[in-house]
């Protein structure tokens, strides 16, 4: 289990929906006065995200500009000091429509890429030092999709959508294999199907309930569930 929870961090690209509830989740921890700090990205800010400034460091920031995510690790570095990330969320994500091999264009296909697979893989690496810190009370948690699920594809609708989040699965899973060996786990967590602007308003879960999901998966998760996909209760899902 992550026993220590001392730092909170993710990157959306705007600070909406899943990711915004994810802050004000732990800017309440923070005010009825769990030690912990807490960093958020994204592109822009919201006048909700503004509301919380009090108790969140925040920064503007595009993930598909790599020298842009070095240079808020750096700055986060010095926010933390020497207590290290104990927590990355990467809860990016953008759907596009384009439908099957001949429907999804190339410039679609880059794009979610971009930002679902690309942008995850910046901000990891680039945090990787800061989780070291962290550990071996440290994880990265990504937000994928069951539609995802190489074995579940039946259809070929949300392809682009589809391929990136099954990428950011095996990312996932070498980062896990990659990074046992500094004792930080990875964790792929399916969020079900919520109530944002991605999946709209006929949703069954709101985003308060999702992210109370969600936090659960990251307390209750251990060792052995490094590299899984999973989704609520830690239910695995097959790749």
């Amino acid at each position: 289990k992550l026993n220590h929870k001392t730092v909170k961090q993710w990157y959306q690209r705007r600070v909406r929906g899943i990711g915004l509830e994810l802050v004000r989740h732990f800017a309440k921890e923070r005010r009825a006065g769990q030690d912990i700090k807490i960093i958020s990205c994204s592109r822009t800010i919201s006048p909700e995200l503004e509301e919380l400034l009090e108790d969140v460091y925040h920064f503007e920031l595009e993930v598909t500009r790599p020298a842009d995510v070095a240079s808020v690790a750096g700055v986060a570095a010095n926010i933390l000091e020497d207590r290290g990330l104990n927590v990355l969320i990467n809860s990016a994500g953008i759907l596009r429509m384009g439908q099957g091999v001949t429907g999804c264009s190339h410039e679609e296909l880059k794009e979610v890429l971009d930002t679902n697979l690309i942008g995850v893989h910046s901000m990891t690496s680039a945090f990787h030092p800061l989780l070291k810190q962290g550990a071996p009370s440290a994880g990265v948690f990504n937000i994928s999709a069951e539609i995802g699920s190489i074995s579940g594809t039946n259809i070929a609708n949300k392809t682009a959508y589809r391929i990136s989040k099954a990428a950011l699965n095996m990312l996932t899973k070498i980062t896990a294999a990659e990074f046992r060996r500094d004792k930080i786990m990875a964790l792929a967590i399916h969020p079900g199907w919520v109530q944002t602007d991605l999946g709209g308003p006929k949703a069954p879960l709101t985003p308060e309930q999702c992210v109370q999901d969600l936090v659960e998966c990251i307390e209750n998760c251990g060792r052995k569930d490094s590299g899984k996909f999973v989704k609520k209760g830690l239910v695995e899902i097959p790749y």
